[in-house]
């Protein structure tokens, strides 16, 4: 008999009790994360907060990425990512 994987069964994740997950994960497009009016999205090196998740460089959005050691935030102006 063939098993079936967990990600093809909708509902197997437990969400009301704590886990840890232990590993590395490695994803090779964009990933969303939406729940409010605001879309958090990791991408590359920085995590973004966009009014729409398939526009990174939109302005008003912000982003935060560590640049030598340090966390930096940064707002699109709608020219570029600047340090408000």
């Amino acid at each position: 008999m063939d098993r079936i994987k967990v990600k093809q069964v909708e509902g197997a994740m437990d969400l009301s009790s704590g886990q840890q997950v232990t590993g590395t994960k490695s994803f090779t497009a964009p990933q969303q994360f939406t729940g409010g009016e605001i879309v958090m999205v990791a991408y590359q090196d920085a995590m973004y907060w966009c009014q729409n998740e398939n526009v990174l460089e939109e302005p008003g959005n912000s982003r935060l990425r560590v640049q030598e050691g340090s966390l930096i935030i940064e707002t699109f102006n709608g020219e570029a990512w600047v340090t408000p």
